[in-house]
């Protein structure tokens, strides 16, 4: 009789289990997910993880393959009792991602899986008290909220902090916030126009930043405040944080610039203009996409086209107040100039908030510029058992007023790439604010791409979409795909037509 045994599943090499744990991983919502109308519950549901968790508690040899593929993939939704205490503490994430080598650019003991994290998503329920959310299911919803131009506040300092604790440690290729619109102004140092917010009643806005690759560190111009997780004072400052406490004056001065400093300074008179946000430079992000979700409730209010929602779009823009600065005070862009892929999403936005800040403000270093403006085919907007949402809204509204957000950007887009002559078509007209025939130069000069989310849902405004261009004379465009216009060049200095 034959006594020798015969091979299982545990003798597999780690090289084949590996390949195995991450098909069985999956790709996280945080990257497919990203276009969705935001929820609470969007980013839930990794059935790929739940299966990782399960098999890494069989043994410690299939642990240690399936830990850095759980720790891939980073969410990350800290209890928040404060904003302006400010009680997020990331030093006990960051201390585990260290103690067990899940941070990039180190190897796992095994040797297999020590990729390191790749993407790193911070959801932040929390709503200051009186600030307002909206969502009924929302744990911290608040139903009255302010007026006026404003959001909770977030000390520099703090944000600074945070900043540089968490990409001290993880390097990853997108980082993504998902908030209320009024917690993710905080985490941005901006306000946010508020006076027509509860019309809007939109639950979460995401920002997410990512970038080619890793490795390429900007210098930050708080280097002091970097250090050691096991630094004792940083550990003290962070514990005096989480309790709701201000750090003593050594901890302070090891966190940033006291306030006293800057309070002793002079007022300026003029209009104070808010700090630069940190996040935004800290690395040399390459590409952004905000998705500010539904403003279908708006469409049920009298009038509708005249409110203005809670969007940080004109904040990125640097045309915040959606009207036009001829001071010379206009606050700079947030959008730093390493990033050439812009992507915007919205669920029929207003026309108006269109036209006032994308169209006209395209930051002139974006090559690639993707917009969605109606749901996507997962989406549950017009399902019967949606009727709530549809209620008293006349779906008519909703695709006249996107034809009319694609209409101002393709108005500029014709006025950037078309020679301007009487044979223009009827319905192209100057942008606002162009003076007669008055060259101006268009900040759509440098894109190259132009990419729609919509094509597949609505063909038809797609076709008539590249006709329009054609009459209007666009050359070196050319169809490369459904929703995807691209410049190029015949190679004889010949543009080719769309």
């Amino acid at each position: 009789m034959d006594d020798r045994r015969k091979p299982t599943i545990g003798d597999m090499p780690p090289e084949v289990m590996l390949l195995i744990f991450d098909f069985v991983a999956g790709v996280a919502p945080s990257v497919e997910s990203l276009h969705e109308q935001p929820t609470a519950i969007l980013l839930d549901g990794e059935s790929g993880s739940q299966n990782l968790k399960r098999a890494s508690l069989v043994s410690r040899a299939w642990r240690s393959l399936t830990l850095p593929l759980l720790f891939r993939h980073v969410l990350w939704r800290p209890r928040v009792t404060s904003l302006s205490a400010f009680t997020l503490n990331p030093i006990p994430l960051l201390r585990f991602l260290e103690e067990n080598w899940l941070v990039a650019n180190r190897h796992h003991r095994g040797g297999l899986g020590g990729g390191g994290v790749e993407t790193f998503t911070l959801i932040v329920d929390f709503v200051e008290d009186g600030w307002g959310a909206g969502d009924d299911a929302h744990p911290h919803a608040h139903r009255h909220s302010r007026t006026g131009i404003g959001s909770p506040r977030i000390r520099s300092v703090d944000l600074e902090w945070l900043w540089d604790q968490l990409f001290s440690v993880v390097d990853p290729l997108r980082f993504t916030i998902m908030a209320p619109p009024t917690t993710l102004a905080a985490f941005l140092s901006r306000t946010l126009f508020l006076d027509d917010a509860w019309a809007f009643d939109m639950p979460y806005h995401i920002l997410s930043l990512s970038q080619t690759r890793r490795g390429e560190e900007v210098p930050s111009k708080s280097q002091n405040m970097k250090g050691s997780l096991s630094d004792p004072s940083l550990s003290s400052a962070a514990a005096a944080k989480s309790d709701g406490g201000e750090p003593s004056s050594s901890q302070a001065q090891a966190a940033g610039p006291s306030r006293s400093l800057t309070s002793s300074r002079r007022p300026s008179r003029r209009k104070k203009q808010a700090p630069p946000s940190p996040l935004f430079t800290i690395r040399p992000w390459t590409a952004l996409l905000l998705n500010e979700g539904s403003s279908t409730r708006v469409y049920k209010m009298y009038e509708f086209f005249l409110r203005r929602p809670p969007s940080l779009l004109g904040a990125l823009l640097g045309c915040e107040g959606e009207e036009s600065h001829n001071d010379g005070n206009s606050p700079p862009p947030l959008i730093p100039q390493t990033v050439s892929d812009l992507s915007y999403v919205a669920v029929f936005p207003l026309s108006s908030h269109v036209e006032a800040t994308l169209a006209p403000h395209l930051p002139p270093h974006v090559v690639r510029l993707f917009v969605r403006l109606s749901p996507t085919p997962k989406s549950r907007l017009f399902l019967e058992e949606n009727g709530d949402e549809m209620r008293r809204i006349d779906p008519a509204d909703l695709w006249m007023e996107r034809n009319a957000a694609y209409h101002s950007l393709m108005r500029e887009f014709i006025a950037a790439f078309s020679p301007r002559s009487p044979s223009s078509p009827s319905w192209f007209s100057p942008p606002p604010g162009a003076g007669g025939e008055e060259e101006r130069p268009s900040n759509w000069a440098n894109l190259r791409v132009f990419e729609t989310g919509d094509a597949a849902a609505d063909r038809e405004a797609w076709d008539i979409t590249c006709r329009s261009l054609e009459r209007s004379g666009v050359g070196g465009w050319e169809v490369e795909r459904e929703g995807v216009l691209v410049r190029c060049d015949d190679g004889d200095g010949n543009l080719l037509s769309v």
